[in-house]
């Protein structure tokens, strides 16, 4: 991870952390999520971070009611531009194909925007239940989630959190996320991933997300 001494909260447990963790969220417990991811942003939105959010949303129309979901009170002095909450399959592939390369330079400009904006930090994250649509370049998805360990090697991002709903996500696949994120949650606490291995060529995903 990118190299500095700042240490972050991440609202759903006391711990603090230094910056660029990558995080495996494998939930299956929908409430759970909500409680987790509620505090994640709620968090990063009191710090003064700018938050981005993929969520499962079609439209801009809905992000009430996601907020309203998760639990979310913005802050009242919020800054409209603070909270980036998106279509999580419109944004991943605007065009219909996933393009990890396309994807890491949409976070990259997110991080110089964050700058720009005067935000004390920027923090991620996304859900991923779209990906079993079988949609054109998805067969790279593992590649992408090894490609954001090196841009948190190249900025200081605060976190990402990765999404997974362990009820639409076969053994197979599970088993290559848990390879590419060095952190993992469990029981509501960040905790070092066992199955995490050192970076390595992932150019092929499981055939379960090829069809």
């Amino acid at each position: 991870m990118c190299q500095t001494s700042q240490r972050v909260s991440f609202g759903f447990t006391e711990q603090t952390f230094p910056v660029g963790m990558h995080i495996c969220y494998l939930y299956n417990n929908e409430n759970e999520r909500r409680h987790i991811i509620g505090r994640f942003i709620q968090s990063g939105l009191r710090a003064g971070e700018k938050v981005g959010y993929l969520a499962n949303v079609s439209c801009t129309d809905e992000i009430d009611r996601q907020l309203s979901q998760l639990g979310i009170a913005p802050p009242r002095d919020i800054k409209p531009e603070q909270l980036l909450l998106k279509p999580a399959e419109a944004t991943y592939c605007p065009d219909g194909t996933f393009r990890p390369e396309r994807m890491i330079d949409y976070w990259r400009s997110l991080y110089v925007q964050a700058q720009h904006e005067s935000f004390s930090g920027i923090r991620l994250t996304g859900v991923t239940n779209w990906i079993n649509k079988g949609l054109p370049g998805i067969e790279r998805w593992i590649e992408y989630e090894a490609m954001l360990n090196n841009l948190l090697e190249e900025l200081p991002i605060h976190g990402i959190i990765c999404q997974y709903d362990v009820n639409k996500i076969d053994g197979a696949t599970l088993f290559d996320v848990l390879n590419v994120h060095p952190m993992m949650i469990v029981a509501g606490q960040i905790v070092h991933n066992p199955y995490f291995q050192q970076p390595q060529n992932h150019h092929e995903l499981t055939p379960a997300l090829q069809a």
